[in-house]
């Protein structure tokens, strides 16, 4: 799974993706995280699999009271913080030269940038599930949580943003890998910088896997693995976006050295 031991620069000519060299040839990137630290890649997503279901199955009382609880349970603080580690990644990489001088990259990673300072605002209700102030009667009305968030009043910021970043990873986490297996160039050429890596495939098997329990249970009334299995999925997601922004921080650093 990881590509730390494919080498980089083979080739007179070979230059590593870059989606500012419009012709190849292109050679893979060579900083995917390998086994020497799957500690990260892959223990963190074992091990958070084993911690849910686990905790479940041991105690439901345990995970409805400390697992749950908005604002203050294990999975929305967990999903809070994750989201502002990946904006703080991204934003630190909005200032890197090499990234400033390619308009595409550049806004890739405002995007990315936006997209979890949205997610970290919304998940603790822009601040108020730090400080509990009151909703707006007018707000509320339109909340179906009676929270100040905009994803429980629309399905515009709720529901579709999250089908996109679950297809992203559909597609990126899970397919893309599967065919590089048998299409090597797609690991080599002009666009490959904003293709995940390999080792990102664990991590988005997790949110598969929660997000496969979830649609069973409401399809077929198939007991969930966890409660809220909406949830579960969502930490997943948001540790998807970190993993992926840590593994293109690399690459960004393979490009300059090159």
């Amino acid at each position: 799974m990881p590509q730390n031991n494919i080498k980089s620069g083979t080739g007179a000519d070979a230059n590593l993706p870059d989606p500012e060299r419009r012709t190849g040839p292109f050679t893979p990137f060579a900083s995917g995280p390998g086994w020497n630290e799957a500690w990260w890649w892959l223990g963190i997503p074992v091990l958070l699999t084993i911690f849910l279901i686990g905790a479940q199955a041991v105690s439901r009382e345990f995970y409805a009271t400390w697992i749950l609880p908005e604002g203050r349970g294990f999975l929305e603080q967990g999903q809070f913080f994750i989201a502002v580690a990946a904006m703080v990644v991204a934003l630190r990489l909005l200032f890197r030269p090499f990234v400033r001088s390619r308009r595409l990259v550049f806004i890739f990673l405002s995007l990315a940038a936006l997209s979890c300072f949205y997610i970290a605002g919304e998940e603790y209700s822009w601040g108020q599930h730090f400080f509990g102030w009151q909703t707006p009667e007018s707000w509320a009305e339109i909340n179906r949580q009676q929270e100040t968030n905009l994803h429980n009043a629309s399905s515009v910021f709720g529901k579709k943003p999250r089908v996109v970043l679950e297809l992203g990873i559909l597609i990126g986490g899970l397919i893309l890998p599967l065919l590089a297996m048998f299409y090597p160039a797609i690991r080599a050429n002009r666009w490959s910088l904003f293709f995940p890596p390999d080792a990102i495939v664990p991590i988005a098997l997790g949110a598969a896997l929660f997000k496969a329990t979830g649609s069973l249970q409401d399809a077929f009334q198939i007991p969930s693995l966890v409660m809220r299995p909406s949830e579960a999925t969502e930490i997943y997601l948001y540790l998807f976006l970190l993993f992926y922004l840590i593994m293109f921080t690399r690459r960004i650093g393979e490009l300059e050295r090159e």
